[in-house]
């Protein structure tokens, strides 16, 4: 994640502690970081708090920042770690917004005429076999196809090896494939289309 000649320059600023610096940070990574929890976690309220809270820690800890690197990568592990902390501490009944996920997951089936089927339906399908991934799978789904991070950029920010990725990528397409195989609501002819 390439830094701009702007963000370097309010970093240097705010490890400097002038306030408005990290707040023109704030305006600048909020989006992002706000939509990355409330897709990890589904609920607005929570995303909410875990967008301040990522703020806070990031404030407290800005001189940790290294020289010329974005935040993005820092903001984004924050968030994962207070999105797993929030999904240990609370039960949950959660609809994540991922359309950009199930669109690339279940788009080239859905696509023939054949295989249509209501899309709120199928998006239920999907979202209910979304919620049953372990949270590390899930986060990296949301990393990848929502905010269409690379393999690298998804390590640098789940802090841990491009291959572990890649691993939970393939057993995240495998775990939603195998949940929607075995749910008997997905019409018979576009379940043929998953294996």
């Amino acid at each position: 994640m390439a830094i701009t000649e702007e963000e370097l320059k309010l970093i240097v600023r705010a490890k400097q502690g002038d306030l408005e610096a990290f707040e023109t940070l704030y305006e600048m990574h909020k989006g992002p970081i706000y939509r990355t929890a409330l897709a990890i976690i589904g609920d607005r309220s929570a995303a909410e708090e875990i967008l301040q809270e990522t703020f806070l820690r990031a404030f407290k800890h800005i001189h940790h920042v290294r020289q010329g690197v974005s935040l993005s990568p820092w903001l984004y592990r924050i968030t994962v770690n207070l999105a797993y902390d929030y999904g240990k501490a609370h039960s949950r009944n959660w609809q994540i917004a991922l359309d950009s996920i199930i669109e690339h997951l279940v788009a080239p089936a859905a696509a023939s005429p054949e295989h249509k089927v209501e899309e709120r339906e199928l998006h239920e399908l999907v979202y209910e076999a979304i919620d049953k991934l372990e949270f590390k799978q899930r986060a990296t789904l949301v990393l990848f196809y929502l905010h269409d991070f690379s393999l690298n950029e998804v390590s640098e920010i789940m802090d841990c090896p491009v291959g572990t990725v890649k691993s939970r990528l393939h057993y995240a397409r495998e775990n939603l494939r195998r949940e929607l195989l075995a749910d008997q609501r997905l019409p018979v002819g576009l379940a043929y289309e998953f294996t």
